[in-house]
């Protein structure tokens, strides 16, 4: 077993070796290549240079097209370039008129051609070679596996382009030859360097033998803890969740006793307002229990029906009903609410009608704590709207308020129970810091998502989105 792993060890040093120097021989290869081109297209522009000087210097007439055709045909057939190199001569339509061996006899055209600048990046066709002057690029016949490196040169008087052309297949094969050695190179070095692994992974998996049996040694008495450590963690768990039980259910005893003696409170205080009229000071003492005592009944019924909801596994009863009428009803609801904040409340939606089906006893519950939030957290005099936006395959519900945003900090715990965040509401109304944990908790149960956007200093605005396919 122990040869097994170190022949398979020195086996991966050596392929990672080998896949090693591969890339590196292939990555030198292609630099040489790269140098290669860049010398055959500079050699091409020299070349080309020089056969128009020499044209040039001759005499050749440029106003008598067959004798400058005639003159680079038989400068063509005679030139030898390096890399199976040749010129020719093509004018704007792309028909040869000047090559090695080339007659005149039979017309050859260039234009099935491709052509690409040096670095490949895009490909042109014969007019937009002919246009670039000089060009230095590729020409190839894709089809046939033929590339050549060229330079093309347009003649000043004539018009004609004198192509300089180089195999760059020929120059791939010098650039392999040359890069060729380091692999032979660098095969010999990995065959050794992986014989070396071998004999030091010998020494080194005998000195490891002895730390594993250590440590197999440890990790049974480890194991062995771990398991007396998981039995008395099973056991605080069967224990918090037997308090957790007792916590609700005291919970709910509490809030529902909690009720009568604010039942009386509310008594009283209405006995007291119809008995007569009670002077400023009284009307504000008054006014305030009032609100404490609204306050109080608020918090125990969300609380009950905080406790209610997370001890409640049944499913929530479907109903069909046109959402527009029932959203419209809630405006209706609220308005009262709204006018003495001096808010607009408007609903807002193209459609007349819309049927949905979901749980309507818990989509009530989430419209009026959402609602309810937009007003209490308005400012006066500012607006409220009810936005009903039919999609494809949802409905959503936009609750758009101009108060005075969620700070970015409170963002995160914002549908957390009994959270109070920086933002309060307007008008000393009182908070929970259960509504938006009660909303989460109906929207996870309709199988619908709550999202919420908000900038300090604009508005808020939560979007209920129910699927419509329920």
């Amino acid at each position: 077993m122990k040869n097994r792993f170190q022949l398979l060890v020195s086996f991966s040093v050596l392929s990672l070796l080998l896949i090693g120097f591969f890339s590196y021989s292939v990555w030198v290869e292609k630099i040489v290549y790269n140098n290669l081109k860049k010398q055959a297209l500079e050699d091409n522009l020299t070349i080309g240079e020089s056969v128009f000087g020499m044209l040039e210097k001759a005499g050749v007439s440029t106003t008598e097209p067959q004798i400058f055709i005639r003159t680079v045909q038989e400068t063509s057939d005679v030139m030898k370039l390096p890399n199976e190199g040749y010129i020719c001569l093509v004018d704007s339509t792309g028909n040869l008129l000047a090559a090695p061996g080339f007659n005149g006899k039979k017309e050859i055209s260039l234009t099935a051609a491709s052509f690409s600048p040096s670095d490949r990046s895009t490909k042109l066709d014969f007019d937009e070679f002919y246009e670039r002057d000089p060009f230095n690029g590729y020409y190839e016949y894709e089809e046939l596996d033929y590339s050549d490196i060229i330079v093309g040169m347009k003649h000043q008087y004539t018009g004609y382009k004198l192509l300089v052309h180089q195999n760059a297949n020929m120059i791939k094969q010098q650039a392999k030859d040359k890069s060729m050695p380091l692999f032979w190179v660098g095969l010999g070095f990995a065959l050794v360097l992986s014989i070396m692994a071998y004999y030091i992974i010998n020494k080194q998996v005998k000195t490891y033998q002895l730390k594993i049996y250590d440590q197999n040694l440890a990790l049974t008495q480890i194991n062995i803890e771990i398991k007396e450590k998981n039995n008395v963690l099973r056991k605080k768990n069967e224990q918090l969740e037997e308090l957790a039980n007792e916590k609700d259910g005291l919970l709910g005893i509490m809030a529902h006793d909690l009720k009568n003696p604010l039942g009386g409170m509310e008594s009283v205080v209405d006995l007291v307002e119809k008995a007569g009229e009670l002077n400023e000071e009284q009307e504000e003492y008054f006014s305030l229990l009032d609100q404490q005592v609204k306050s109080a009944r608020n918090l125990i019924d969300d609380v009950l029906e905080m406790n209610k909801l997370e001890n409640d596994t049944s499913d929530f009863q479907k109903e069909a009903f046109d959402l527009v009428q029932f959203i419209e009803k809630k405006r209706e609801n609220f308005e009262p609410q709204a006018n003495k904040k001096n808010i607009k409340l408007d609903c807002i939606c193209k459609e007349e009608s819309i049927w949905l089906t979901t749980g309507l006893n818990e989509l009530n519950r989430i419209v009026d704590n959402l609602l309810s939030n937009a007003i209490k957290y308005s400012p006066f005099d500012k607006g409220v709207n009810i936005q009903i936006e039919k999609r494809d395959r949802e409905i959503a519900l936009h609750f758009v308020d101009e108060g005075k945003g969620i700070p970015a900090k409170d963002m995160s715990k914002l549908f957390r129970k009994f959270t109070k965040l920086s933002t309060r509401p307007t008008n000393d109304e009182s908070s929970t810091g259960l509504g938006l944990y009660i909303v989460k908790v109906l929207t996870e149960r309709i199988g619908a998502k709550i999202e919420v956007n908000s900038e300090v200093g604009v508005g808020s605005c939560f979007s209920l989105i129910i699927p419509l396919n329920q």
